[in-house]
């Protein structure tokens, strides 16, 4: 018996471990990142940043499946977004999402079909958007501000003004508004080449970026 209480015992105790881990790596994807703040004098140049628009992303099914009608239109913004950057000399860069946890691809793979875990060809940037040789750097959790190459290039083109576009608006968006409002950057969201799959939230979190200092297009 006594066997059998200490067999219950470490489950107990690995369960509650396995709780609070994956408590842990929820709340990080979720939470913005915080670092040092720019100096926006040294930083004049602006930057087009489009965010985790891939195919597992864009063209997925199911409940939080967007519907092609807005998924397309929103492209078409970011493609017209694209071309507006590229004329006015403003740098472009694409950020892609891929979980690399252990535990949040296992959860992914047992909830979401794997979606944005490791190896999946759908990982790739949407084919319908035009991307040239922009750079893409990629991130693990909501932040885009957590890709340390990703604020390394930052620095390195003197980018101090960024326009937000992508997916999904109401987590890796609003996450990477907040991470570049924390630092400092000056912060545009152009809403028409945004998606998101809880548009009852966005609301809320429009106004909050706003008076965090965000503005919109």
């Amino acid at each position: 018996m006594t066997g059998l209480w200490s067999v219950i015992g470490l489950l107990a105790v690995v369960l509650t471990a396995l709780v609070l881990y994956t408590y842990k790596i929820m709340r990080k994807i979720g939470t913005p990142t915080h670092g040092e703040r720019i100096d926006p004098g040294t930083r004049p140049n602006a930057a087009l940043v489009v965010i985790d628009v891939q195919e597992d992303f864009t063209r997925g099914a199911g409940s939080n499946a967007f519907e092609p009608g807005k998924r397309d239109a929103a492209i078409a913004e970011i493609n017209q977004a694209l071309v507006s950057a590229r004329a006015d000399g403003t740098e472009v860069v694409f950020i892609k999402h891929v979980f690399r946890d252990w535990l949040a691809i296992l959860l992914v793979k047992l909830v979401a079909k794997g979606v944005g875990t490791p190896g999946r060809p759908e990982l790739r940037i949407d084919p319908a958007l035009d991307m040239a040789d922009d750079p893409v750097f990629e991130k693990s959790v909501g932040d885009a501000f957590s890709s340390q190459a990703f604020e390394d290039w930052l620095a390195e083109k003197k980018v101090g003004r960024l326009t937000l576009v992508g997916l999904d608006s109401c987590h890796c968006v609003q996450l990477t508004a907040k991470g570049a409002l924390s630092r400092g950057f000056q912060v545009q969201i152009r809403e028409p080449g945004t998606l998101t799959a809880t548009p009852q939230k966005w609301g809320p979190l429009k106004q909050e970026l706003g008076d965090a200092g965000a503005v919109f297009c």
